[in-house]
């Protein structure tokens, strides 16, 4: 059976200063599995807050199947025309984002993809991986929606979860920039166990009491996180 859930918390600076979350999540069922989303709203831009929101929900509709079935390249420029479309104005670059999403279905296949910063990470058959995002651009550059068209900038994985506390677990650089590298497969291993072990809806409020505790105390990132996961065959 597979668990999921996930959480968003605004950052400390960000609340003081009267500013909205420009992180957003989705996590909806979908035919027996999953289907998680997470955003991160480039600061610099001023309506990234909307084009993050509206990434989510429109990577659910385009990407929830789109993943399965088209290939990778038709499912993303897809999902890249849809979300133009819903933009309340046609200045992409003023919404522009980040953007992490995975697809579950029933059998435990998932297919993983990413724009941009943040951490995607997988345990998969009693392995562990990070989705390569890799440094494409100038220095500083991120990519996002909004500010890339090119295919090239998405990485991917597909994975299979077979064993109970196998999972995906996608997160906005709010968390990410915070972790070191050799701590992540620890990490993953913990969040799934803990998060699993409380059902979904308590799972939700324990994720949202670590985002808060976050020891880098007074920054201005929010953070978010999301899980799927098996937890029985």
């Amino acid at each position: 059976m597979l668990f999921a859930s996930a959480a968003t918390v605004i950052g400390p600076a960000h609340w003081e200063a009267c500013e909205p979350n420009q992180d957003a999540v989705i996590l909806r069922g979908h035919r027996g599995g999953w289907f998680l989303a997470v955003a991160d709203g480039l600061g610099s831009r001023q309506m990234s807050h909307v084009g993050s929101r509206l990434a989510v929900r429109t990577a659910y509709r385009s990407l929830r199947n789109g993943l399965f079935e088209r290939s990778t390249r038709e499912a993303i420029h897809g999902f890249y025309r849809d979300w133009l479309d819903v933009l309340p104005r046609k200045a992409p670059g003023l919404m522009a984002t980040t953007l992490l999403a995975a697809s579950c279905n029933s059998e435990g296949h998932c297919v993983i993809a990413q724009l941009g910063d943040g951490l995607a990470l997988y345990r998969s058959k009693g392995g562990f991986g990070v989705v390569d995002v890799g440094r494409a651009g100038f220095v500083n550059e991120t990519a996002a929606l909004g500010v890339t068209k090119a295919f090239s900038a998405w990485r991917f994985a597909e994975v299979e979860l077979v064993d109970p506390g196998d999972g995906v677990v996608l997160m906005t650089d709010g968390l990410a920039d915070d972790l070191h590298p050799e701590r992540l497969e620890g990490f993953a291993r913990k969040l799934i166990r803990e998060a699993s072990k409380r059902g979904r809806r308590r799972g939700k409020r324990w994720l949202e009491q670590q985002l808060a505790a976050w020891p880098t105390a007074m920054h201005a990132d929010d953070k978010t996180i999301g899980m799927i996961s098996l937890i029985q065959k």
